[in-house]
């Protein structure tokens, strides 16, 4: 039996118009030429991974993909469908379906193209798709790599959930980062340098924020932004909520309060109970 997704050792039978016909003795499949890297003989054995094409039969090719059915890997979406899923290379003719039902809710956090999501292959009605492996797939492959506190590292979302966003680096070390790490939103597959903070057990913890001197400067200027855009008034004080500060800020009420602090000492801003003002200098 010729198994999809699999690396198939065929004989060649015969050439026609379109390519070579391969046979494992039972059955015969179409190896087009394009897909054939060489000129072939007749009687002679290939390799051939084998796949289905649009009519949904049974085609091979001697070009190595990036994954084989039950492998996993880094692979790369080339294409966005809003109604199906994204589309990533396999490095073979058909590219390869992540169904909507394996990527979240919200599309916004979905791949776009050129991001790179760490998947397996499995086969449906003799269809192949691909699936993000989740948290426990990353730690059941046991890396042995462990970074260093303060470590920054190369890594991709793999899994969006309220309490914080896991990464998996290309060591295949699984980084679950906080949500009170992070001050943006993230996609599947995005890569992002993530500083770790601590390992334990073979998962890493990590962090997205800058150094607290950087982000502070990005607070107080966000700060000042907002005052200049609203006649320079702001409904919030140092004594605000933090829902009130995050209604209006993407920061934690902690770094609000910090980026606050510094406008105040600069006597950039002044303040009553309810409003911040910008001064006239």
């Amino acid at each position: 039996m010729i198994n999809i997704g699999k690396k198939n050792e065929l004989t060649v039978l015969r050439k026609t118009d379109l390519g070579y016909m391969l046979s494992d003795g039972k059955e015969e499949i179409l190896l087009h030429y394009r897909e054939a890297l060489k000129e072939l003989e007749v009687n002679e054995k290939v390799e051939a991974y084998v796949y289905t094409d649009k009519e949904n039969r049974k085609t091979g090719t001697l070009v190595r993909p990036h994954l084989l059915l039950d492998e996993h890997g880094f692979v790369e979406v080339v294409q966005v469908l809003e109604s199906a899923g994204v589309f990533i290379n396999n490095n073979s003719p058909k590219d390869i379906l992540i169904s909507k039902d394996n990527l979240p809710y919200d599309q916004e956090q979905w791949p776009v193209v050129g991001d790179k999501i760490y998947c397996s292959l499995k086969l449906k009605k003799d269809t192949l798709m691909a699936k993000p492996l989740n948290r426990f797939d990353i730690l059941g492959l046991h890396s042995k790599t462990a970074y260093a506190e303060k470590e920054q590292v190369v890594a991709y979302v793999i899994r969006i959930a309220m309490k914080g966003i896991g990464l998996i680096t290309k060591d295949l070390v699984y980084v679950f980062v906080p949500n009170t790490q992070y001050r943006k939103t993230y996609r599947l597959g995005e890569e992002v340098l993530v500083t770790i903070t601590k390992m334990l057990d073979g998962e890493a913890y990590g962090t997205l924020n800058a150094h607290k001197e950087i982000l502070m400067d990005e607070d107080r200027n966000q700060i000042l932004e907002y005052l200049k855009l609203h006649q320079g008034t702001m409904p919030l004080t140092a004594k605000s909520s933090s829902e009130d500060v995050e209604q209006i800020f993407q920061m934690s009420r902690k770094a609000f309060k910090r980026a606050y602090g510094a406008l105040y000492k600069e006597q950039l801003i002044d303040f009553d109970e309810q409003n911040t003002y910008l001064k006239k200098l």
